[in-house]
């Protein structure tokens, strides 16, 4: 039986495909945010998501929509060692 081998991913491809993903978790909570994305390497961190709410985002909204970025930020540096801010 042939096994699948599993290829090295190099840390920016797998950036690449995290930040993708966490762009659409973020999107599916707020499609009317704008989102700008950064490689940019600042110490141990692997890429920014800066995100910005329509104005007409309620304070309680916001705080959940935080939460819950910060939250999946947790995830997948737990999970990859990817720190995505």
């Amino acid at each position: 039986m042939a096994r699948a081998v599993r290829q090295p991913v190099d840390r920016r491809s797998l950036a690449d495909q995290y930040v993708t993903d966490f762009s659409l978790f973020i999107k599916e909570r707020c499609p009317e945010a704008h989102l700008e994305i950064s490689f940019t390497r600042y110490e141990e961190e692997d890429a920014h998501i800066r995100v910005f709410p329509p104005e007409t985002l309620s304070e309680e909204e916001g705080e959940r929509l935080g939460h819950e970025i910060g939250e999946r930020s947790i995830d997948i540096l737990l999970e990859t060692g990817l720190l995505i801010l």
